[in-house]
């Protein structure tokens, strides 16, 4: 059985993954940033985002199985891609603070689960 902890902690880490993938590209760097990223910031938000994606599949699948854990996963991933297109489109400049936020709220989740 998956704790709502467990939930949350999983919908944390996909909202820091998306927020990386999204932070990778030109556009949305410089709408966070207002500057543009160097090929390797780009390449280093790219691979960590899909590296973060990855493992909270993995987290996933552990704890509720292969067939309810990809479920799960799918419906999380639109719920944080939802929330970080409203965020880039309203509050492009507080999108790094609101994913530092995610990483330790996810991770202080995961230990208590």
């Amino acid at each position: 059985m998956i704790s709502n902890a467990m939930t949350l902690s999983l919908l944390n880490f996909s909202y820091l993954a998306f927020g990386s993938l999204a932070l990778a590209m030109f556009s949305h760097f410089r709408g966070a940033f207002d500057r543009s990223p160097s090929p390797a910031q780009s390449r280093l938000f790219y691979w960590f985002g899909w590296g973060v994606l990855a493992a909270s599949y993995y987290a996933g699948v552990v704890y509720q199985g292969f067939a309810y854990g990809s479920i799960l996963f799918t419906g999380l991933l639109s719920l944080a891609g939802l929330l970080v297109i409203l965020t880039l489109s309203y509050r492009a400049h507080h999108l790094p603070h609101f994913m530092t936020g995610s990483g330790v709220l996810g991770t202080l989740l995961l230990f208590f689960a």
